[in-house]
């Protein structure tokens, strides 16, 4: 007979997760949500994927309360959680981009729907505020609440109010068992370094690329983005490719936060969102501005050596081993959601051997 493997160690590591942290949780429920599991990581609507944000909680009434500008939608009402898979399919394919999807469990009553909340893309999300909410991070004792993020094919990631956080990874390849969400917020904060301006215009513009970024991860099938120095010149390395004339430079939409364009910053919010999306790399400067898009590189297979996987992921360790002076780091989005940001290491100068007495005094 065949041996077969089954993944029972992260099964009761969720179950115990939940238990800890959502003590009145259905075992009914917990059956079904952990039966449809790899489903909700894989799911696709007409050939797109989607991966849904679920928010279980016992009062999305106070959450929604604490978080303001949020709006909830209530669509369906159970009192067993026996329809959970039928009603979870039916919110599924309208849960994207800011809309998550909601669980409340009351003693007898489990409530379906949808909430979001309505902000600027400079603005946090619901689910940064879910997380990052000190009020309902104090009111853990009172209430309960887990978010269920799916971060690619093989990956969930669930946190609760109280900060506890449980990554579950079917990967067998370790190397792909990376934080996502630390390799973003790397990302992000190596886009800024040489930008000089208040902390708040510089938090709004982080907050934003935080959202478009998020928004790649579920939206687009793989992407590079490159971090080069403000004063980089291109000597040859990435010259296939389109460079701007003038670079798109978001700092500017910032200029006069109180009179600034919502729409003009989405519509440069989009396009950036679109340049990630298309073939090549997308290049970037540390004052955040966007250099240059559908950039393409040779990858030199004795310096990459042996890489599992595509030829984007090969141009990104290309570029990561070329050690160039001015490029500073690389963001890799592969189809899968396999996602890692590395910065590029220098070459080392080496010492100029110093003069000797007798040389010194003949020059």
């Amino acid at each position: 007979m065949d041996e077969v493997v089954f993944f029972d160690t992260a099964k009761s590591k969720v179950a115990d997760f939940f238990e800890r942290e959502f003590p009145s949780f259905p075992p009914l429920l917990m059956s079904h949500f952990l039966n449809r599991f790899n489903d909700i990581m894989n799911y696709t609507e007409e050939g797109m994927k989607i991966r849904p944000k679920l928010v279980f909680t016992d009062s999305i009434e106070t959450v929604s309360k604490i978080l303001t500008k949020t709006t909830t939608m209530t669509i369906f009402e159970d009192a067993e959680p026996i329809m959970f898979n039928s009603r979870l399919k039916s919110l599924l394919s309208i849960a994207k981009q800011d809309w998550c999807l909601f669980i409340d469990i009351k003693e007898h009553k489990i409530s379906y729907g949808l909430i979001m909340s309505f902000r600027s893309i400079k603005d946090k999300g619901v689910l940064q505020l879910l997380e990052e909410n000190t009020t309902l991070r104090e009111r853990q004792n009172k209430i309960s609440c887990i978010i269920a993020r799916p971060l690619n094919f093989y990956s969930m990631n669930l946190h609760s109010i109280s900060g506890d956080d449980l990554l579950v990874n079917f990967s067998l390849d370790k190397s792909k068992s990376n934080d996502i969400a630390v390799a973003i917020d790397s990302f992000v904060s190596a886009s800024f370094t040489k930008l000089r301006t208040t902390q708040r215009k510089l938090q709004d513009m982080k907050n934003m690329y935080h959202n478009i970024f998020n928004e790649v991860l579920n939206d687009v099938k793989g992407a590079i983005c490159v971090i080069v120095d403000k004063d980089y010149t291109d000597n040859g390395f990435f010259e296939d490719g389109i460079w701007l004339k003038e670079p798109i430079n978001f700092s500017r939409l910032f200029t006069q936060s109180k009179s600034y364009s919502e729409e003009k910053l989405q519509a440069y919010a989009t396009m950036f969102k679109n340049m990630l999306n298309f073939d090549g790399i997308t290049i970037i400067d540390n004052m955040g501005r966007i250099r240059a898009y559908n950039v393409f590189v040779e990858p030199n297979s004795k310096k990459v050596g042996y890489v599992v996987g595509g030829a984007r992921k090969r141009a990104a360790f290309h570029i990561i081993s070329s050690r160039k002076k001015g490029i500073l780091a690389v963001y890799f989005q592969s189809h899968e959601g396999e996602v890692f940001f590395q910065e590029v290491k220098h070459r080392e100068k080496k010492a100029e051997p110093k003069p000797s007495y007798k040389q010194q005094v003949l020059f």
